[in-house]
């Protein structure tokens, strides 16, 4: 089944500095908000795609005896060829799901890890070989997103089996930094071939310290955005005092890479293809 990353969701304590952060130093476009929501969320892209910014909501839910909180924050958004066949697989797995209300289009449920998971039903004008044509408008895009996993097969497993979402091989550089790329460490779903798409990774304590790295991109799990001038974005951060670590080409062949938190402390990936 063919798919594509639709948006990566994160929560911001404050959506203006989020702006800032994400639209004047990262470079970011397509800002837009919802006055209907009194200002507490914003986009960056185009027609849903890209990323998502809310604040949070201070409240609670229940179901079936269990304390829930509201799908409106940290999520990955995929969009597939047919909605149907997923949901039609969760069910035979047992695996629960929501339906978006009034919606029809889209189901949100929960990998093996709890990463929260939304499905989107491909639309006319949606490509789902991995493409992404709309980012070249942007000029940025989303390359890959990274999901911390406790068990890297069973997330495998989750991701092929439910959404037909097939595993392929990590390409590596000439010179490649202290990074585990065993089938249970790191597993990628890939859009393309320059490790675009999915990354399932297993937390790894050392890694920074092993790199000689400020962030450890194995814990937490990131959004990875691509932007055509990465050492503008550096010369900004260090002109607003924001550290981050300059990781070079390291993990992934041709491609430039660095680690940063962003001011709600989400781990930020920015890279470029050189």
């Amino acid at each position: 089944m063919n798919w594509a990353l639709h948006h990566v969701a994160l929560s911001a304590q404050d959506i203006t500095r989020a702006r800032w952060f994400f639209g004047e130093l990262i470079g970011l476009s397509g800002t837009a908000s919802d006055d209907n929501d009194g200002g507490a969320h914003t986009q960056f892209g185009a027609e849903g795609r890209g990323l998502h910014l809310t604040k949070p909501r201070r409240s609670v839910g229940s179901s079936g005896g269990q304390i829930v909180h509201p799908a409106g924050g940290r999520h990955l958004a995929i969009t597939v060829e047919d909605l149907n066949t997923v949901v039609a697989n969760l069910d035979r797995a047992s695996i629960s799901y929501v339906e978006t209300p009034g919606d029809g289009q889209s189901i949100t449920t929960l990998d093996p890890s709890l990463n929260l998971i939304e499905f989107h039903q491909a639309q006319e004008a949606d490509d789902t070989d991995g493409n992404h044509p709309w980012e070249q408008d942007w000029g940025w895009g989303v390359h890959h997103v990274n999901l911390q996993v406790a068990d890297v097969r069973e997330a495998v497993a989750f991701f092929t089996e439910m959404a037909g979402m097939p595993e392929g091989p990590w390409h590596v550089p000439e010179t490649m930094g202290d990074v585990s790329i065993d089938p249970a460490q790191l597993a990628l779903l890939p859009l393309g071939d320059d490790n675009r798409g999915l990354h399932l990774n297993r937390p790894d304590a050392t890694f920074a310290l092993r790199n000689g790295f400020a962030h450890n991109p194995t814990i937490g799990g990131h959004p990875a955005f691509w932007v055509p001038d990465i050492k503008a974005v550096m010369r900004r951060f260090d002109e607003a005092g924001v550290l981050y670590t300059d990781a070079g080409v390291y993990a992934m062949p041709h491609m430039h890479q660095i680690y940063v938190l962003d001011l709600t402390a989400n781990f930020i990936e920015v890279n470029q293809h050189v």
